[in-house]
């Protein structure tokens, strides 16, 4: 929940969320309360602070010291802000002055990003705009063998748990990036 980690990254122990109130949220969401302004007696639903121990993010490209451009259409600058550890994931590692956000991305600070990993094809199955599509496909394979215990863990033996790296898995899915 977007409002929690609003609240993990200024080390809150609540934030208020409007539109909750009236709702069946309150009797499936036992960690959300009511709680009463001080300043104005309105009763308003609050939800706790999100920080988690570690977040992965995908970032288009990074340098060495962290400084990482990631898509703006996703959250990863307040995941990496709220999250004790992060780790990123790129796909393309560059100089520190070629790290500047594009047209739809974002620039997250080095003091937010504790660890970053090369990995070109990184966000397989799922795409990276501008570099490669959703492999539908595989995300199809993927759903099919996620139905039940068993076909799943066929799928973690073949795809995950088998390759002996990143490139082998990337080999045997027949990635390819968009033009190559």
């Amino acid at each position: 929940m977007l409002l929690g980690l609003q609240a993990g990254v200024h080390n809150l122990p609540f934030i208020p969320v409007f539109g909750f109130l009236g709702s069946d949220y309150l009797s499936i969401r036992p960690d959300l309360k009511m709680v009463k302004d001080p300043y104005t007696g309105v009763e308003y639903v609050v939800v706790p602070p999100i920080m988690p121990d570690w977040a992965v993010i995908h970032a288009t490209k990074g340098d060495r010291s962290g400084g990482i451009t990631t898509l703006s259409t996703r959250n990863d600058r307040l995941l990496a802000m709220a999250s004790r550890k992060t780790i990123a994931v790129i796909e393309e590692l560059v100089e520190p002055d070629q790290v500047l956000p594009g047209l739809h991305e974002v620039y997250i600070a080095p003091v937010h990003i504790d660890a970053v990993v090369l990995a070109p094809g990184g966000a397989h199955p799922t795409g990276c705009p501008g570099r490669y599509d959703i492999d539908a496909s595989h995300m199809a394979v993927y759903v099919a063998a996620a139905k039940d215990e068993a076909s799943f863990q066929q799928y973690l033996e073949a795809y995950i748990l088998a390759p002996r790296d990143h490139n082998e898995y990337l080999k045997n899915v027949g990635f390819k990036a968009n033009g190559k």
